[in-house]
């Protein structure tokens, strides 16, 4: 009776053991399978700034961006997130010194655009926001929900405008697609891509009218006398704004495609050439248009005189201006430089590699003073990564089998009790025999 007793609770013994050694292997998770680490992740967002803290992202959802994180394999996970209302009015109230830096009297004003991640069971991300026009080629057709903030033109996606033609110096730029989108394969290859397209700047201010108002008297003349015989010329500094296109700014950089130019540059260090070489062309086109006409009219005899006279008045024009022009680097170019440098930066293609892992495309970084120092917005970022793919996928990890040997161990050990405790019974069996 004594010898069944002690097997039975043996027995109880071992099943026990096994059985922790079973839970543990299921309950606990790997090192591998940790809260920092995901099979995959994105965040497709389309404004980041300092300026936007804790208190208006806990309450604005739709300021965190399109956040997809896959935990465990179980599907893949997409975020479609466009900005709503309650994103509108939490923007409302960011300021770059004095001034508003989103909305209707706001720097930034942005139209159609969308933020969108998806994170896939194959350990592979994507991320997007933008213009979501641009959506097709970065990120697939139809997967991108547009949203409006501000009021900007027809056809912009965003709009800038830092300073004031009253000002020492003014910049407006607008963009009608802005967008970025961000890539991590199974492998782990991170990838990004942007698009900036349509892109217009005007630049005003003291600075330029002041140039302006050297040539203007010049060239105002020249062209109240050509007009006497119906040239039909206008004089295209009238409005104190030199406006220019990517084009010219790209013409300065020496490049023909924006995609050409070395990541995080800056547009804006382009524009005070540019606007020099615009007065400079556009000089020279009213003074070819004089002289083409003064020669349309010494072709005839009864205009004869009044292309004479026109040819001459083309000659003092050349006299006046030309000099002003040739000495723009000096007078125009250095000064803009420096003013525009302490309003405004335009970085374009910035990309960042996180320590976590993390990669990051921006397709515009707007800064408000000199270096960002009073407001730096990120507009249309993409985000990737890290991605530990199927590694994070819950399993039995080091903490789970150490459990389980150590229930192995218990079970070793109740196996060599039974056998102890049944040759101590045969051996007091045979005593008593």
């Amino acid at each position: 009776m004594q010898h069944s007793t002690v097997t039975a609770r043996t027995r109880r013994l071992v099943g026990a053991a096994g059985a922790v050694a079973v839970v543990a292997a299921l309950v606990i998770p790997s090192g591998a399978a940790q809260a920092a680490d995901v099979v995959s992740q994105g965040t497709g967002r389309l404004i980041t700034t300092s300026l936007l803290g804790t208190d208006v992202l806990d309450s604005v959802v739709a300021l965190k961006g399109a956040v997809a994180v896959n935990p465990d394999a179980s599907g893949d996970v997409t975020v479609d997130r466009p900005l709503d209302a309650s994103a509108v009015a939490g923007l409302l109230g960011l300021q770059a010194g004095s001034t508003n830096l989103f909305g209707d009297n706001g720097i930034i004003r942005l139209g159609a655009v969308g933020q969108y991640a998806q994170a896939r069971d194959d350990g592979s991300s994507s991320a997007f926001s933008g213009a979501v026009s641009a959506a097709p080629s970065l990120i697939g057709v139809g997967t991108v929900t547009p949203s409006n903030v501000g009021s900007p033109q027809a056809g912009d996606t965003a709009q800038l405008v830092v300073g004031t033609p009253g000002g020492l110096v003014g910049i407006g730029a607008h963009f009608g697609t802005l967008a970025a989108s961000a890539q991590q394969a199974a492998d782990g290859t991170q990838s990004g891509q942007y698009v900036l397209a349509d892109a217009g700047f005007e630049v005003n201010g003291s600075l330029v009218s002041g140039t302006l108002g050297l040539i203007n008297p010049a060239l105002n003349t020249l062209i109240a006398l050509a007009n006497t015989s119906g040239a039909g010329l206008t004089n295209p500094f009238a409005s104190g704004t030199i406006a220019l296109s990517l084009d010219d700014l790209l013409s300065v950089a020496g490049v023909s495609d924006i995609n050409a130019l070395p990541a995080g540059t800056d547009l804006v260090s382009y524009v005070p050439t540019a606007v020099a070489q615009k007065i400079t062309q556009q000089v020279q086109s009213v003074l070819d248009a004089a002289h083409a006409f003064a020669q349309q009219l010494k072709g005839n005899f009864l205009t004869l005189a009044a292309g004479v006279a026109l040819d001459a008045a083309v000659s003092t024009a050349q006299a006046t201006i030309v000099p002003i022009l040739q000495g723009l680097t000096n007078t125009l170019v250095a000064p803009l430089a420096d003013a525009l440098t302490a309003l405004v930066q335009l970085q374009v293609n910035v990309q960042n590699h996180g320590a976590d892992g993390s990669f990051t495309q921006t397709a515009l970084r707007v800064g408000v003073g000199p270096n960002g120092s009073l407001a730096a917005v990120d507009l249309a970022s993409a985000t990737v990564g890290p991605n530990a793919g199927q590694l994070a996928v819950p399993v039995a990890g080091p903490e789970s089998l150490g459990l389980a040997a150590g229930g192995i161990g218990m079970l070793v050990l109740a196996f060599g009790a039974v056998t102890l405790l049944r040759r101590r019974r045969t051996a007091v069996g045979s005593l008593e025999i």
